[in-house]
């Protein structure tokens, strides 16, 4: 069960156990809302300086009153806190990645051991590059934006695939980037490859040889050629959303969309338009097109863009997938 499930819908978070009123602790940590966790001092005080000095001078427990000390995180996050801090047999990765952004930015606050934070972190991450090169990945926008910040070069730029359809123009997505990468770069990255994809463009169109497969009718007059050019490039922009675009076995006008019933990929042709074609060799032309096609983000010197983490004390440098794993991307 993931953090997001304890939530009951009118907003009132379930403390599971090991922190719920039945499990064994001598006090309870309160959250911003009110919401208690049931611990055991001793687990805490060797887990975080932060709690050590929380607890320095509290007097012993009382079975039947157990002291009770503020925090200033909402339960959920305070319940992340716990289950990094904590030796409990729940798995970490459930933690969301919004409490996992939660949790690095609070890591110096109460001093979060290097060790399990690097383990829950890779691990998350190691997690989800395997799902987003094998299908759709939750929020890859906090992905993409975790990976940047703790300087993981290899896995932000295949999270970046994820991101061909958000609009980098909203305001509030773009603020949610740098925030949560804690870098203009990152959104900067992002921006740059969408600047390139456009450009690329011409060379999916290209591929297609419209000026050779055009009947007289559509491509008479620049303005109707460019009409419908315009018109393949929205096909194009569109198919090549996906993270791992492939020209299927229906080829060319099929992975367009052209004369599909998708009308944000259609487009109309006219009998004449393409008669006669080599599918085939069209299909090829363009799956070799699609393949230099950019998916990810560019990766820049270790001093530039990933520079907010480089001298940072955690120390978290580099990757952790081998480079050879990325060997086909573009």
């Amino acid at each position: 069960m993931d953090i997001e499930d304890l939530i009951f819908p009118k907003g009132a978070f379930r403390v599971p156990p090991p922190f719920d009123d039945a499990s064994p602790g001598d006090c309870y940590i309160q959250s911003r809302e009110g919401v208690t966790f049931k611990v055991l001092r001793h687990v805490l005080i060797h887990s975080s300086r932060y709690f050590e000095r929380l607890f320095e001078g509290l007097p012993p427990s009382r079975p039947r009153d157990l002291p009770k000390l503020h925090v200033e995180e909402d339960a959920p996050t305070l319940h992340a806190l716990l289950i990094i801090l904590y030796p409990v047999h729940e798995d970490a990765t459930k933690i969301g990645i919004e409490h996992t952004l939660k949790l690095v930015e609070i890591q110096d606050k109460y001093n979060i051991p290097d060790t399990p934070m690097m383990f829950f972190l890779t691990s998350i991450i190691g997690i989800n590059v395997q799902k987003a090169r094998n299908g759709p990945i939750d929020d890859p926008t906090g992905l993409y934006s975790l990976a940047w910040r703790i300087g993981f070069q290899l896995e932000a730029q295949v999270f970046s695939r994820h991101l061909h359809g958000i609009d980098l123009n909203d305001e509030k997505i773009a603020d949610e980037l740098v925030r949560n990468s804690n870098s203009l770069k990152a959104y900067i990255a992002l921006s740059d490859l969408r600047h390139r994809r456009e450009a690329a463009l011409d060379d999916i169109i290209e591929a297609l040889e419209p000026r050779k497969h055009f009947c007289v009718a559509h491509s008479g007059t620049d303005t109707m050629f460019f009409a419908f050019i315009s018109l393949m490039k929205n096909a194009a922009r569109n198919a090549l959303i996906a993270p791992w675009p492939q020209v299927n076995q229906g080829g060319a006008i099929s992975f367009l969309g052209l004369q599909s019933e998708d009308e944000s990929r259609a487009v109309a042709w006219c009998s004449s338009c393409y008669a006669g074609v080599d599918m085939r060799r069209l299909s090829d032309r363009l799956q070799k097109a699609v393949e230099k096609y950019p998916q990810e983000i560019t990766i820049v010197p270790a001093n530039d863009a990933w520079a907010p983490w480089m001298g940072h004390s955690h120390g978290w440098r580099g990757t952790l997938s081998h480079p050879s794993a990325y060997q086909d991307h573009d």
